[in-house]
């Protein structure tokens, strides 16, 4: 089958490689839609994360073609995503439930150690629908369930910014995670989501989904100048722009007592002065990927009409030129989520 390798920086080769097998108990996925993340990026930019040779892409979606005889609740023709997490089910993390913190959910997980989704097919282990499978149902598309896996992410994030009913909220970096942050949000009840970002057209697609938007090039003082004429102040940020003076700017933003939520990854360093923390008492939080239940409520968040996918949604490409999929998803000012589709689908 065909699937596109990392073979280095700026690096990514469609080649022909072995088909997968399902074993005794696992799943073979055809591939129906598989978005580029922004975890992808840093690779393709800096060579992060995962080793040349890796088949990466771990949002997508797709339809069980192979299954093994000791799998249970998933069968050949079903359609599903699923979260590229494979944890040892061994450490004290998982023993938590905290499967996200599990070290070797990353070096064992999907794109990540075992082959991605940047492929015709994926293997997918021991699946258990409602923990790492989960069905779409004939009522979300493929390309909707690709974007589950990032819509998990702002799931669980918000989760750890509890609580959310009534809050004022800023959102900074709208990529796909912090739109789907502004979904979370909302759903979750807060009573206003303030959203910065550079880009016209992410700060638009911010609007359709119920944020008030604000061209941030002006800096964040003037922007919440006039976003809080009226009163009011800064119960919870989101840090989704991986920029760090926007970083360091949060601490001067959030209320006494508020909360921040580090989403982003950093190609540099953020220096602050922690004497913020402690004079304010704000809760500083990191937030990573997602657990099962954070997936099972992104899908039925979408299945509810909570989030929309379609807006984020700005490119389609095929598997054969992954490599203008990253580099449309690196033009931030144009893109929002770029789709691979290596095998056509709804």
């Amino acid at each position: 089958m065909k699937a596109a390798v990392f073979k280095g920086i700026e690096d990514l080769q469609v080649e022909d490689v072995p088909e997968p097998e399902a074993g005794p108990d696992d799943v073979v996925v055809e591939v129906r839609a598989v978005g580029v993340c922004g975890s992808d990026l840093h690779t393709y930019t800096h060579g992060s994360f995962v080793a040349p040779g890796q088949i990466m892409g771990h949002e997508f979606a797709g339809e069980v073609v192979a299954a093994g005889s000791e799998v249970q609740g998933v069968s050949v023709g079903d359609r599903l995503t699923a979260s590229p997490l494979v944890p040892c089910d061994d450490c004290p993390r998982c023993a938590e439930g905290r499967y996200n913190l599990c070290a070797a959910a990353w070096t064992q997980g999907l794109a990540y150690g075992r082959p991605g989704a940047f492929a015709e097919r994926i293997r997918i282990p021991h699946p258990v629908p409602g923990q790492n499978v989960f069905p779409l149902g004939d009522e979300i598309s493929d390309e909707a369930g690709a974007l589950v896996e990032p819509l998990a992410v702002a799931v669980h994030a918000a989760k750890l910014a509890e609580p959310v009913q009534g809050t004022t909220a800023l959102v900074i970096g709208l990529g796909t995670i912090g739109l789907q942050v502004v979904q979370a949000l909302r759903a979750r009840g807060a009573g206003r989501v303030i959203a910065v970002d550079l880009s016209e057209l992410r700060l638009d697609v911010a609007r359709t989904l119920g944020a008030e938007a604000y061209p941030g090039a002006r800096g964040l003082d003037a922007v919440l100048a006039d976003a809080l004429a009226g009163g009011g102040e800064i119960d919870l940020v989101f840090e989704c722009s991986g920029v760090p003076a926007l970083a360091e700017g949060a601490l001067g933003h959030v209320r006494a007592g508020g909360t921040i939520v580090v989403l982003a990854l950093f190609d540099d360093p953020v220096t602050f002065n922690p004497t913020v923390l402690v004079q304010k008492e704000i809760r500083l939080q990191g937030s990573i990927a997602y657990t099962g239940e954070d997936f099972g409520d992104a899908v039925a968040m979408i299945r509810a009409g909570q989030a929309q996918s379609a807006p984020l949604i700005t490119h389609r490409e095929a598997l054969e030129d992954i490599s203008q999929a990253f580099a449309t998803q690196l033009d931030k000012d144009h893109s929002i989520k770029v789709l691979v589709t290596p095998a056509a689908g709804s």
